[in-house]
């Protein structure tokens, strides 16, 4: 089969689509409507319309369309339009990216197809650029001197946007998680707030405390999957594979990574009970009801609990965040990666970096951030404008955690021939997460199987290369 051309078949099967469609794993949780108040530091209006600097062009944009990502489209797409005359972006956002989005762009691919823009991940797109699908944006930064998005000394960042020494992926913000907990929680135990000095076993014994089964309040609520809880294994010093970029070997079952998940996973619900059963799906157990005390998060999940709209409505809740407790491993390490979009290889490659460009550029990237609730992708925006627009937007003032969590944080597995949703959808979630979550496996059973899987699924795609 040659590398650059596949039959629609050859395609999806390679890309792991299954009769019922791929199964992907958004790195957001469940989407809820952005804020609808006007945010008190907006980005400046569009300029007026001006001439283009490149000839007329129409280009196809697949985004992220949910109610996090699609309301910032709906505002940078008129925005561009009216500031470059001549030049339109079709835009096609898909509704629910948790399970859509890569099989439709696998399907555009394969029938002939493709956008000129797509959005991603900052794990998934390397499997398209190996199949040289994509363009390579190197030139273009270089020639444009677009640097902002590319912050020197971040590994999550290299990991994030290169592939092969080539750069592809043009990053609009800073993905990072970080420990968000209820202030009403902890003022009712009368127990102090976390620290950023905080360590594992003081996350552990605060989870313990801070748990009431008469009143059903919860020290923490578990996420239930393995890319989230990526978080809790990178504190072990451990990985879940001998490289993150391009593994030859699954390693679950090591030692470190079996304890931590144990504590986090399984015993924090099913035997300590500080912790709701991640198979809850009622959402009366959660942080955003009080329930809970802590939960492991995102900057997209900052609207959902203090807004300026939920504040009118009297439904919001006091929060703030730190850094992940220390762990056993050296340094601070944090789940972290970059997320944007991608040029395809098309005639309109030009048209679409320059769209691209306008995304990454200080009123792009305000737009979207202040839309999505986001962390910009430019360094220096995030640490002076973003910090403080948190604060007044959502009342934390620990926002400098989620900067320093991604100066250490390191990127989800990476790998052009088993791509982490092939990964999760067809041997880690059934063979592990679910009987997890269920109760009705430890993770010291179910993640040696994991690796038996997965490393036959690596060893099958480096027999190919």
């Amino acid at each position: 089969m040659s590398k650059d051309k596949m039959t629609r078949r050859e395609f999806l099967r390679v890309a792991g689509i299954t009769a019922a469609g791929a199964v992907i794993a958004s790195c957001a949780p469940a989407p809820t409507p952005a804020p609808t108040a006007a945010p008190p530091t907006a980005a400046k209006p569009a300029a007026p319309a001006v001439p283009p600097t490149k000839a007329p062009a129409t280009i196809e944009f697949l985004a992220w369309g949910d109610t996090t990502d699609g309301p910032a489209w709906q505002k940078l797409q008129p925005a561009y339009e009216a500031k470059f005359a001549g030049q339109k972006v079709n835009l096609t956002p898909v509704a629910d990216p948790n399970a859509n989005f890569y099989t439709k762009l696998q399907t555009m691919f394969a029938g002939g197809t493709p956008p000129d823009l797509a959005s991603f991940q900052g794990w998934e797109w390397q499997f398209y650029a190996d199949k040289n699908l994509l363009a390579p944006v190197d030139d273009f930064v270089a020639r444009d001197k677009v640097t902002s998005p590319f912050p020197q000394g971040f590994v999550s960042v290299e990991q994030s946007t290169k592939w092969k020494n080539k750069t592809y992926l043009v990053p609009l913000q800073m993905g990072i998680m970080v420990m968000f907990y209820a202030k009403k929680v902890f003022d009712d135990a009368g127990i102090k707030y976390p620290t950023d000095d905080w360590t594992f076993e003081q996350f552990v014994e605060l989870a313990g405390k801070l748990t009431n089964a008469a009143n059903k309040k919860f020290g923490y609520q578990a996420n239930g999957n393995w890319y989230r809880d990526i978080g809790w294994i990178v504190l072990t010093g451990k990985r879940e594979f001998d490289n993150i970029i391009d593994p030859k070997k699954s390693q679950f079952g090591a030692a470190e990574i079996v304890k931590m998940l144990n504590t986090v996973a399984y015993e924090m619900p099913h035997v300590q009970k500080v912790a709701p059963n991640p198979t809850d799906t009622s959402g009366a157990f959660t942080i955003n009801t009080g329930a809970c005390a802590m939960k492991y998060e995102g900057p997209w999940f900052l609207p959902q609990l203090n807004s300026p709209q939920l504040r009118e409505q009297k439904k919001h809740v006091e929060f703030d965040v730190v850094r992940m407790p220390k762990g056993a491993g050296s340094g601070r390490p944090h789940r972290g990666w970059g997320e944007g979009v991608c040029v395809v290889k098309t005639a309109k490659s030009e048209a679409a970096w320059e769209f691209a460009k306008y995304l990454v550029s200080e009123e792009g990237n305000k737009t979207y951030s202040e839309t999505t609730g986001r962390i910009p992708s430019n360094l220096q925006l995030a640490e002076t404008w973003w910090v403080p627009r948190a604060k007044e937007l959502y009342g934390i003032s620990n926002g400098k955690a989620f900067i320093d969590g991604f100066k250490e944080g390191q990127i989800d597995v990476v790998s052009a021939g088993v791509p982490r949703n092939k990964m999760w959808s067809e041997v880690v979630k059934p063979t592990a997460w679910d009987l997890i979550n269920n109760g009705s496996g430890k993770p010291a059973d179910v993640l040696p199987k994991v690796d038996e899987k997965l490393n036959k699924m690596l060893d099958d795609y480096w027999k190919t290369r």
